[in-house]
This record gives C-alpha cells, sequence and structure tokens, in this order.
C-alpha cells in the first residue's frame, strides 16, 4: 500500500433504474411499421432503446447493494459483452465497457437446427448498456435465415430453454477487435470492504466503477499483447527483493495471465490498497492513468504488483532496486493509449471528472480540472462530447448583444450622469449591450459601483447603481475593486477583487453566482460561449456549465493592473497584455483538455491598456506608458496607422478601457477627464 498526501459520468444517456427485470415490450420495427414480431432478424436502432428494453449498468443512480452484488455486476475481461437467455424467452445483452459497439449481429443457434441463424441486427449497443428483447419461441412459428442464407420456420417450442441456445456475435468495429484480443480471464466485480476501516471509510461509488471497468479492460489487454510481453524481456532486470533476485519473466507473464481478477473498491487514507484480487484505489487515481488527464499510473501498478504476489522490496512496486514494474508498465500503457490502442485510451469516454458529488480530494466538486498530458483527437470521441474545443454539445452561440439598425451614439459620461460627487466618480470598465450600457466606478473604496444607464434616448439615462448584493448562499456582500464588466446570454460578469467572478441575472440584477478564479482578473471577453477572465493567466468558463467552474486555464505571464481584453467580430478573443505590449490570442480548440491556447501575438509599439474592434476589421487600441494616446493599430505588424488621441473636439489624456457597438467608439478616460465618452466611427476616418 502507498501514504496518500491528501485526506481522507454520468452515463450520457441513462435509462429508468430497473432491478426486477423489464416488462414485455414491444419488439421494435424498421420505423415503417413493417417489422413482423415473428420474423428474424430483429433491427434495433438507438431509437429503439427505451426505459422497458435498456437499462444503463453502473449509472450515477444505482443502488450500491446492486453494483456490490456479484450476481448482478460481474464480468470477466475476456468476455465483456454477456448474453444470456431466460426462462421467459428474454435475450438479454449487458455490455461492460466505456464505449460503444456499432453494427453489433447476434447468430442464434438452436437445439435440433442445423446451422446458426439471424437473430438481431443492432446498429449500436450503447456503454454500460443492459438490453432485454423477448423473444416469441414460447408462442409463434418463426421465420429466420441462416448463415448460408436458407429460409427456415422454428416452430413454436414453450419448453425452450437456455440449455437448448447459444449465441454468437459478429461485428466489423475495429473495438470489437480490440476486446477480442484480450486473453486474461479476470473476473471483475466491486466491493464496500469494510467501512468502518479507515483505509475503507468512503464505499465506492457508480462512477468509480465504471473507470475501474476501463482499467481492467485496458490492464487486460495491454498484458495480452506481444508488445508487452517483448517490452518486458527487453527491460531491465525485475527483481523479488532488496537482494535483487531476478524473477523469471517468463514464469512473471504465466502469473499474469493466470490472476484470477480484481475486486475493486475505494480506499482513504492511502493511495491504493491490494492484494490477491483486492484492489483499493484512491479517487484520483480511477481518472488520472489516462494519456489525456495526468497520465500517472504509478498507484495502479503498484497495487497489482502485490496482487501477483509481490511486496516493496524490489522493484515490483516502489523500485528500490532500479527501475522496475511500475515504469515498465507505465511507458507502454502510457504508448498504447496515445496510439489509441487500449480499448479506454481516453478520459473523454466517462468525463468521471464533470461527475457532480465526487469525492474530490480537495473537498470540493470542481475538482475536475486537469489539463491534458497528450492531446488525443478522434470522431468517436467527438460524437460523444462534441470535440475537444467550444463547437462541443450544449456551447452557446456568441452573443455580442448588437442592435440592428442602431444610429451611432455621441455623448460624455461623467459623475453627473451617475448622480454622484466629481471625487467620487471615475469609470474602469465599459460595456454595451443593446439598449444598455454597463459601467464600473473604482475611484475610491467606499464609493466603488457598478452602473447601468439606458440608451434608449440616444443618451445616458442613469438606471441602477449597484454597491452591495446577495450572494447566492444568502451572504451580503459589499462590493470590492470592480474593474471590468461584460454581459452575455442574460448574464452580467463582474471582476476585480475577492479572486472572484461575479455572476448576475441580466433582468433583475440578482447575483446567480460565484466563481472562483485564484486572481483578481482586470480584462473580462466572451465568446462561442465561453466566458474568459485575465490577469496574468487567463480562463475559460463555458456559459452552459458555469457551475462547474472553469474548464481551462492559459499559460501565466505578465499579470498586471492595467491588462485587459477584447473581442474582435469574427469572435477571436485577445488577452491585451500591458507589460508585454502585445495582444495576444487565446483558441479554445483544446477547451475539454482543459487547456487554453495562445495562436497568435499582436506586438505593438507601446503598453496597451484597451483595445477594441470594428465591424469592418480595424483593430483600435489605447496606450499607456509614456505615449497615453489612442490610435489605429495596423493588426498584422501592430504599427501604428493614425493618431485619435484627439477626436473632434475631446482630446483623452489617459485613455483606458474601450469598446465599439453601435458603430460608436466607447472609450474611457482615466485621467483629467474623468468621463466614459461615446464617438460615432464615422469620426475616425
Amino acid at each position: 500500500m502507498k501514504n496518500s498526501i491528501f485526506p481522507a459520468f454520468r452515463v450520457l444517456a441513462c435509462g429508468l433504474l430497473l432491478l426486477t427485470g423489464c416488462a414485455k415490450e414491444k419488439v421494435p420495427s424498421d420505423h415503417n411499421g413493417t417489422m413482423a414480431r415473428n420474423v428474424f432478424p430483429y433491427h434495433l436502432t438507438t431509437e429503439d432503446y427505451n426505459d422497458e428494453n435498456t437499462y444503463y449498468m453502473l449509472n450515477d443512480n444505482e443502488p450500491s447493494e446492486v453494483f456490490f452484488n456479484s450476481a448482478e455486476r460481474l464480468f470477466y475481461t475476456d468476455q465483456p459483452l454477456q448474453m444470456t437467455f431466460d426462462d421467459e424467452h428474454y435475450f438479454q445483452i449487458r455490455f461492460y465497457s466505456p464505449r460503444a459497439l456499432p453494427n453489433v449481429v447476434v447468430w442464434a443457434k438452436l437445439e435440433g437446427y442445423d446451422e446458426q441463424f439471424k437473430l438481431l441486427e443492432i446498429d449500436k449497443v450503447m456503454p454500460f448498456q443492459q438490453l432485454r428483447v423477448q423473444l416469441p419461441f414460447a408462442t409463434e412459428d418463426i421465420t429466420a435465415y441462416t448463415r448460408s442464407g436458407k429460409k427456415i420456420k422454428i416452430m413454436a417450442n414453450p419448453h425452450l430453454d437456455k440449455e437448448n441456445m447459444s449465441f454468437e456475435i459478429e461485428c466489423d468495429a475495429p473495438y470489437w477487435k480490440t476486446l477480442q484480443s484480450i486473453k486474461m480471464h479476470w473476473r471483475i466485480y466491486f466491493s464496500a470492504y469494510n467501512p468502518n476501516q479507515a483505509g475503507w471509510k468512503y464505499p465506492l461509488r457508480a462512477y468509480q466503477a465504471r473507470e475501474a471497468v476501463a482499467i481492467a479492460l485496458n490492464l487486460t489487454y495491454m498484458f495480452s499483447t506481444d508488445e508487452f510481453a517483448q517490452a518486458m524481456y527487453e527491460w531491465g532486470p525485475l527483481h523479488s527483493d532488496a537482494n535483487k533476485t531476478e524473477i523469471n519473466k517468463e514464469a512473471l507473464l504465466k502469473r499474469i495471465a493466470s490472476h484470477r481478477g480484481l475486486c475493486f473498491g475505494h480506499c482513504s487514507g492511502y493511495y491504493g490498497l491490494g492484494g490477491g484480487e483486492t484492489f483499493g484505489l484512491h479517487e484520483e487515481v480511477f481518472y488520472e492513468h489516462y494519456p489525456d488527464d495526468k497520465s500517472v499510473t504509478n498507484t495502479i501498478f503498484h497495487e497489482l504488483a502485490h496482487c501477483f504476489g509481490y511486496g516493496h522490496a524490489g522493484n515490483m512496486t516502489y523500485e528500490q532496486t532500479g527501475p522496475g514494474f511500475p515504469s515498465l508498465c507505465h511507458k507502454i500503457y502510457t504508448d498504447m493509449g496515445v496510439r489509441k490502442e487500449l480499448p479506454a485510451y481516453s478520459r473523454r469516454f466517462l468525463h468521471t471528472r464533470y461527475v457532480d458529488g465526487r469525492y474530490a480530494s480537495d473537498g470540493s466538486a470542481r475538482y475536475y480540472h486537469f489539463p491534458s498530458k497528450y492531446i488525443i483527437e478522434d470522431p468517436e470521441l467527438d460524437e460523444v462530447d462534441g470535440g475537444l474545443g467550444s463547437d462541443g454539445i450544449g456551447f452557446l452561440d456568441t452573443d455580442f448583444g448588437e442592435k440592428e439598425n442602431a444610429a451611432a451614439l455621441s455623448f460624455k459620461l461623467d459623475y453627473n450622469d451617475a448622480g454622484v460627487a466629481k471625487k467620487d466618480y471615475m469609470p474602469s470598465g465599459v460595456y454595451v449591450y443593446g439598449d444598455k450600457l454597463y459601467v464600473t466606478n473604482d475611484i475610491r473604496k467606499g464609493n466603488f459601483s457598478w452602473d447601468v444607464y439606458d440608451l434608449s434616448t440616444g443618451k445616458p439615462v442613469h438606471e441602477k447603481k449597484i454597491t452591495q448584493w446577495t450572494l447566492p448562499n444568502g451572504n451580503e456582500m459589499t462590493i470590492g475593486t470592480p474593474v471590468d464588466i461584460i454581459r452575455s446570454n442574460d448574464k452580467i460578469y463582474l471582476c476585480g477583487s475577492n479572486n472572484t467572478l461575479f455572476v448576475f441575472d441580466a433582468g433583475n440584477y440578482e447575483c446567480i453566482s460565484t466563481l472562483g478564479l485564484g486572481f483578481d482578473a482586470v480584462g473580462l471577453a466572451a465568446s462561442n460561449g465561453i466566458v474568459y477572465a485575465y490577469r496574468g493567466l487567463a480562463r475559460a468558463f463555458p456559459e452552459h456549465l458555469l457551475e462547474r467552474g472553469y474548464a481551462a486555464s492559459s499559460d501565466n505571464a505578465d499579470a498586471h493592473a492595467n491588462n485587459s481584453m477584447t473581442v474582435d467580430y469574427s469572435g477571436n478573443v485577445y488577452a491585451v497584455n500591458y507589460a508585454s505590449k502585445k495582444l495576444i490570442q487565446l483558441d479554445p480548440k483544446y477547451l475539454q483538455a482543459a487547456k487554453l491556447l495562445s495562436v497568435n501575438e499582436i506586438v505593438l509599439e507601446d503598453n496597451p491598456m484597451g483595445a477594441a474592434w470594428s465591424a469592418d476589421g480595424r483593430l483600435f487600441v489605447s496606450f499607456g506608458g509614456t505615449s497615453k494616446k489612442f490610435c489605429e493599430v495596423d493588426p498584422e505588424t501592430g504599427k501604428t496607422i493614425k493618431d485619435y488621441t484627439t477626436i473632434g473636439n475631446i482630446t483623452l489624456n489617459n485613455p483606458g478601457k474601450c469598446l465599439i457597438r453601435r458603430g460608436t467608439l466607447f472609450i474611457i478616460d482615466r485621467v483629467g477627464g474623468l468621463a466614459l465618452y461615446a464617438v460615432p466611427m464615422s469620426e475616425l476616418k
């Protein structure tokens, strides 16, 4: 066992919980109503699955009494697809797999008939699916077709039972070939062990059991390959003790092959507990083994070595005598995973880090962010989750809130419009959405606010001043330092202090969520269903999954209070980096791999305070540093095209954040003017 430094998936489509079998269902048709009940084969599509014929094993709501019962939940690794036939003539498939299996044909052999006949054509057997179909052998004569193409009639026989029937799967899917290549006949089952003992205090949960299935299939596939055997023979010596007594590798391979199996449990206070068939793993060990997760496998192979009969001496567990069994297995396991050869090669099949109510090592339900060590792309994975980027399942469209055919605006907004004393108002952040103008004010502690203005008349009319609010937990929040504000998809986002991104309902201005950042953000942006918060690093929050916190982070560089963000009209998001004099484009291509990429940089001539893009692709930048100017900039070279520090009768003293909406430049002057200006873009020719 290994000491832990920590204190002690929902299946994508879940049917209703059925514990006592299924009611008789209608035989699915071919959607044209032409399928006869007494003609084989039956053709099943995913549209035919319902709560009468399908149940998903190990779903999050499955009682532990079910999955800890080996009579209900047990399989052999070389037989993950189980087929049975009961006395009521129900044919049943149980599929212990985190991946779907397409194009499945079931052939049946009936005692007294010379050939197999085609029983079922199944478009796709789903992960962890239990499928039950009642066959009318008892009451009806059935027409069927044999492998040789003969049409036969099977006479009604109420006395048929499982002894009279056998079944065979035919499938051309590569995944089926992978499963068929598993030679290890390990039985896999689950246990709570003894919850009264500290190490087993927190019993295995269903999502961990699903991961256990993935681990078991992966291990036995790897151990079944010639690649593993060859790598073991070529590896350095394996030792059974501190005296470096060498292990006969051929004997070790036989020991692995003949192992009876693993009984998975969840342990606490240790990373793992193993020996014989006992196989306990700590929370994160169940999902960190994937190459596109942390790619850490040491605990798994350490405990396996215990199961094979080895102790802590030698190099089968801790490797005191040189690189041994854990290192050997890790290399092969990782290589096979990256090559997509393992049965379950990616965390994206199960998305266990997204499961609510996990035993998170940090005690939070948000412990799911971890950048992939390796990026694994695959159309099969994209079918499961929509892809690694922001075009995945459930992502919202970009919502800039642009008002069509809205007239350009021209005004100066200052303390008079806010209804406060001059000393109490200096705009910091600005955002325009339709006829709403949102401004943050950070001139002086005790007078901080964020304000809402109505623009429907063409001039800003103060609507609401917000200095405190009630948090979702009922506690009162007094505003910290408000810096930036945006609106997207009926929500307002505010940042600046408390290491928090505050989320408000855009209709009633109630605080509906708080999102942890780990830093005081100074820039916000929203595009393609993702909200970004930035200071030195950027964090991305999918708008449809805000409750899960941030999904990805960028590299950390040049944190500065004058940083900001901007979005062009194509939806590209840029971090405006003051110290490095750059606009850094962020790409969510690998968002679900928890990585936010920097893909392009626009190098500027001075330190940027803010940046804005026009609808026709022009780039405008507010410069701080020594220049304190506002200019149009070439988006390719970063060179100044034209200085707009003076626009008509407006001269900017210290231009800050800016935004272009409604054919209007909105720009904040931080010093001297202490104001927000609205300038028609027609004046910036």
